[in-house]
């Protein structure tokens, strides 16, 4: 698990580059370095490149970059094209024709299925608890919020560096989403490099029953918790309902609050 972080100078850095990295390590206390190939396995650089923010890490002895955006790739193409009928996620959240839920998604991660919720035009808070992975996502959403593709999204998205579990709800909330960290596959099956750096980064979720006890008692109508097919229970409390997806699914709590 990372314990360290700094700021990677490079040399051939842009003036912009330069101005964001010296900010950003003053607003965190952080040491630049100069040389990635330094890195342990316990540390990692954030790095500027004008104002894209990304972290390099050591994984398996090679500098790895680790960034995140809301407009490339998978996660872009089903936010522009997301329907009611066509997301799981729609029913699992209880997506009505006339009704979308406000959402808190108490794990946010890279984002992904908050996007997919804004798509369907919920108003979505994020919570993301690991410093990294939040000034990631942070970056990301700044970012994403300058482009047409965020000034025509139907709902709406807030992120806040909140351990959840440790929250005390301020706002009236219908749904809370979970999708703690994937519990291990057996050593024979290859890990999605992206998961195996999260790993490093935010290391087990240890405390994912803790966390779904927390959403148990908060006064909302409905918890989701996105789980792998084959996944044990979080609490090993029995769902209202169960929706399957391809590779995962969603377990439905109904708390009627």
């Amino acid at each position: 698990m990372i314990t360290q972080f700094y700021i990677f100078n490079a040399q051939q850095a842009s003036e912009l580059s330069r101005e964001n990295s010296a900010r950003f390590a003053k607003d965190y206390s952080l040491a630049s370095v100069s040389a990635l190939d330094l890195l342990s396995t316990k540390q990692a650089a954030f790095e500027f490149s004008e104002n894209k923010l990304s972290l390099n890490l050591n994984l398996d002895e090679r500098i790895t970059q680790l960034s995140f955006d809301f407009s490339d790739g998978e996660v872009g193409f089903r936010a522009a094209r997301v329907s009611k009928s066509n997301e799981v996620v729609a029913k699992a959240i209880g997506c009505k024709p006339h009704y979308r839920p406000k959402v808190l998604d108490a794990t946010a991660g890279m984002g992904r299925d908050s996007l997919i919720m804004a798509a369907l035009g919920c108003e979505v808070t994020m919570h993301e608890r690991n410093f990294a992975i939040y000034q990631l996502l942070q970056n990301a959403l700044d970012d994403f919020k300058k482009t047409e593709d965020y000034r025509q999204l139907p709902g709406q998205l807030n992120l806040s560096n909140i351990d959840s579990a440790k929250a005390l709800l301020t706002e009236s909330i219908d749904v809370i989403y979970l999708d703690p960290m994937f519990p291990e596959r057996k050593k024979s099956a290859l890990v999605k490099k992206e998961m195996r750096l999260f790993k490093l980064l935010a290391g087990e979720d240890q405390d994912a029953d803790e966390l779904f006890d927390w959403a148990l008692h908060q006064p909302v109508k409905r918890l989701v918790v996105k789980r792998p097919k084959g996944a044990p229970l979080l609490g090993s409390r029995k769902p209202s309902h169960e929706i399957k997806a391809k590779k995962f699914r969603y377990d439905v709590y109904i708390l009627g609050a």
